[in-house]
């Protein structure tokens, strides 16, 4: 009798379930709205397009901040998607092209196959080319209504290249070697048996006398810039000339002495290098808000009612 009893009250607390996953309506644009499960949906991909850039709390951080302009995202992609079928904007052989490159990209023979593929892997292929065929409309809008009234004069770019000068720098560097005594009994004789090498016979048989790793290495540590090497060791460094040793510096594991090999002082790519990379930084820049502008035009075309804020 207590079997039957226990399947009617699990019965019970499932229907509860289904009564609380009936979809909720979060904001309303035009005549289409945006669910519960859009967002979710758009979260989800959200997460694991962020995890393949950013791990741990890193991760998190940077979900935490995109996840609070979710609802928003959606809002603007709805109002573009209105906005490409008033248009009449028709991407049917944009989706075509889409999947042959991608059966090509992927080694399949033909469209088919991959959607056979898609399907074996749990892709609902209708559902997947709705999607495609809709950021594709979008994209098409934005085209016409944003990217082609874009330019960047040259003008612009010597400005940019002028005001923004540190970031198209190489910083200072120095090619280093290095030797080193660890903190221990009989420091100071190592340290005057190293010395004597270095003036009778050269810096690449004083660095066989050093401790790990560099008697083993050559002392090598290749090219630093400042940010690279440790404070303690920097200002002395800096101080000594390319050919020349440091004297000993002594730290918390030992001791150590460098050979500066070369200095590389800081300088600038010219505007010839980075002309293009400006270019496409502007572009973006006035992109952004010309889209911007495009959106809130649409918002007083087409109304927009956020009945839920999310998150």
């Amino acid at each position: 009798m207590k079997k039957p009893a226990l399947i009617l009250v699990l019965a019970g607390f499932l229907l509860a379930g289904e009564y609380k996953l009936v979809d909720e309506v979060l904001a309303v644009v035009g005549d289409e709205v945006i669910t519960l499960s859009d967002v979710k949906n758009y979260e989800k991909e959200l997460y694991k397009f962020l995890s393949q850039k950013y791990k741990g709390q890193e991760l998190e951080e940077k979900f935490a901040q995109q996840r609070k302009k979710i609802l928003n995202n959606l809002i603007q992609k709805k109002l573009l998607l209105i906005k490409a079928k008033e248009e009449g904007i028709n991407v049917d052989q944009d989706l075509q092209l889409t999947m042959k490159n991608m059966a090509k990209e992927y080694g399949f023979s033909t469209v088919e196959e991959l959607e056979k593929a898609m399907a074996a892997q749990g892709i609902n292929v209708e559902e997947w080319k709705k999607a495609a065929k809709e950021n594709l409309m979008q994209q098409r809008l934005i085209q016409k209504e944003v990217d082609i009234k874009l330019s960047v004069t040259q003008g612009e770019i010597r400005s940019y290249y002028e005001n923004h000068k540190g970031e198209f720098s190489t910083p200072a560097r120095w090619s280093l070697r290095a030797i080193k005594v660890n903190k221990e009994e009989g420091a100071e004789k190592r340290k005057r048996e190293i010395d004597k090498v270095l003036e009778t016979k050269g810096f690449d048989e004083a660095v066989k006398l050093s401790d790990p790793p560099f008697n083993s290495n050559n002392g090598e540590l290749g090219e630093l810039s400042d940010k690279e090497i440790r404070p303690e060791f920097l200002r002395f460094i800096k101080a000594t000339p390319a050919g020349k040793l440091t004297p000993w510096i002594e730290t918390k594991d030992g001791f150590y002495r460098f050979l500066v090999e070369k200095y590389f002082p800081p300088s600038v790519k010219p505007i010839s290098q980075v002309r293009k990379e400006i270019e496409q930084r502007i572009l973006e820049e006035k992109r952004a808000r010309a889209l911007k502008k495009f959106i809130e035009k649409l918002k007083k075309e087409i109304p927009v009612k956020i009945i839920r804020p999310y998150p």
